[in-house]
């Protein structure tokens, strides 16, 4: 249970902290992405790293509160998987990326594989 917990602890932190920075410094976060964003883009990196910092309370808050750990790790490494194929139809779609994609994509294998490892040891 220890392995859950951490994994999805950690998960949680990053989503709710990396969430925030985008919402409270979204040309920051535009910059990191290559984007050059309008105001309407700033309205929508803001939008959608709130929703992200949402998803960290959630996962916290399920780590917290639900004795089966199990689904929220599930669903970590699904919205992970999502953040790779999204790199990958983009790799496919407009071309090689510059070193931060295979960076972020490198990592999303590493989460997802441990996911897949910590279920195995909880045999789910």
């Amino acid at each position: 249970m220890g392995a859950l917990k951490f994994f999805v602890g950690l998960n949680g932190i990053f989503y709710l902290l990396y969430g925030l920075y985008g919402a409270f410094v979204p040309t920051s976060i535009a910059f990191i992405m290559g984007w050059t964003p309008s105001l309407l883009g700033l309205h929508e990196v803001r939008a959608i790293w709130t929703a992200l910092a949402a998803m960290g309370l959630v996962i916290l808050w399920t780590l917290r509160h639900a004795s089966d750990l199990v689904p929220v790790v599930k669903a970590i490494m699904l919205v992970t998987a999502a953040f790779f194929v999204g790199r990958v139809l983009g790799l496919t779609l407009d071309g090689a990326g510059p070193p931060l994609t295979y960076f972020e994509m490198g990592l999303e294998i590493v989460i997802v594989l441990w996911g897949l490892v910590i279920l195995r040891r909880v045999r789910v």
